[in-house]
């Protein structure tokens, strides 16, 4: 992305940007399905913000659901504003509602820590940021109304390289931003330079945050002395897992975690048993007679080639728009599945 590129998307972004309100939680008022009276004005949320806003105030959906069958609306009602007034969960005390314009109504809740942060401000710190550290923006990622969250990558003008083996080449020190109203998170990541996936994210690791801007945060996380520490240590991690995972057989176990984790974003049941054939590999055990624990039973699958599949699945299936988080979603989960320590046990093996 070239600097025209970057001020262009991030004056775009900021002219996108939805209205929001603050409030305390005891300023809630329901005045009854999904509808709130917000400082005299009666406004609709969307389900998923009230869903949110029910458990910022201590209430679950089987409680919501339950009252409402037995005593019908009303009752949910009253028993949101009591909860609200009770004060029934300590944290956040403050949230922010943004509103869609368009379709009148609030369709998006951040909670806060401490106060709101100006998109304006974020930008400030991604400029500042880059500008101290030798970085580059190398991409910039808005989901719902550029409001809900903004993830900037950044690439240093000096990327550092690794290869665990063979021709695998990382860059290892790629840096992330990532805001929404209540926070911004800074954290490193992993690009793979070399594969048989391209180009793609691995891993996101957190390093710091902030909740508010103020003089002393800015410099907190402008001049943090533990980045360079963190961010060999989670390189460390990472390449003594990928090492590990390249020596191992994947389990049947670690085997119906990678289709599960297709299943749940968002891929078509063929397909994840395509890629993770779980029930193929339980049905050859079976066929031998063999009723094991799936932890102790081996796939046919290297652990590693299991985690390419997922990875490049996220990087590279057509089901998803571009900004869909369930690719970034199915990367991380990915990750934490590769993280995971092997079920390296006494196994049993049909196919060796």
């Amino acid at each position: 992305m070239t600097n025209n590129e970057y001020l262009a998307m991030r004056d775009s972004l900021l002219q996108e940007q939805a209205p929001f309100i603050v409030m305390d939680k005891n300023e809630l008022i329901a005045e009854g399905e999904n509808f709130y009276n917000i400082r005299g004005l009666s406004v609709m949320v969307a389900p998923n913000v009230q869903n949110q806003l029910d458990q910022l105030i201590g209430l679950s959906p089987h409680q919501c659901e339950g009252m409402k069958r037995a005593y019908g609306n009303d009752a949910v009602m009253n028993l949101r504003n009591s909860f609200a007034m009770a004060n029934c969960v300590a944290h956040p005390k403050k949230f922010a509602l943004i509103a869609n314009s368009a379709e009148r109504m609030v369709d998006g809740i951040v909670p806060l820590n401490e106060e709101t942060i100006p998109m304006r401000s974020f930008f400030d710190v991604v400029e500042m940021f880059a500008d101290k550290h030798d970085y580059e923006v190398d991409q910039i990622q808005g989901f719902g109304h550029a409001m809900y969250s903004i993830v900037v990558r950044l690439m240093p003008v000096r990327p550092q390289h690794d290869a665990p083996f063979g021709n695998d080449e990382f860059v290892t020190n790629g840096l992330y931003l990532r805001w929404n109203l209540g926070e911004i998170e800074l954290g490193n990541y992993y690009l793979r330079l070399v594969c048989t996936n391209g180009q793609m994210q691995l891993s996101e690791n957190a390093l710091d945050r902030i909740h508010r801007i103020d003089s002393k945060k800015m410099s907190e996380i402008l001049h943090s002395p533990n980045n360079s520490k963190l961010v060999a240590k989670n390189w460390n991690s990472f390449k003594n897992a990928v090492i590990t995972a390249n020596n191992t057989t994947a389990s049947l176990s670690e085997v119906h975690c990678g289709k599960s984790l297709l299943l749940r974003h968002g891929a078509p049941e063929d397909l994840a048993e395509q890629l993770m054939p779980y029930s193929r590999l339980l049905e050859m055990y079976e066929a031998e007679g063999l009723r094991v624990s799936t932890k102790q039973a081996k796939s046919d699958i290297n652990m590693y080639d299991l985690f390419n599949r997922l990875t490049d699945f996220a990087s590279h299936n057509q089901l998803w728009e571009q900004t869909d988080n369930r690719s970034s979603s199915l990367m991380q989960q990915s990750m934490q599945l590769l993280m995971r320590k092997r079920d390296i046990q006494t196994y049993y093996d049909i196919f060796s």
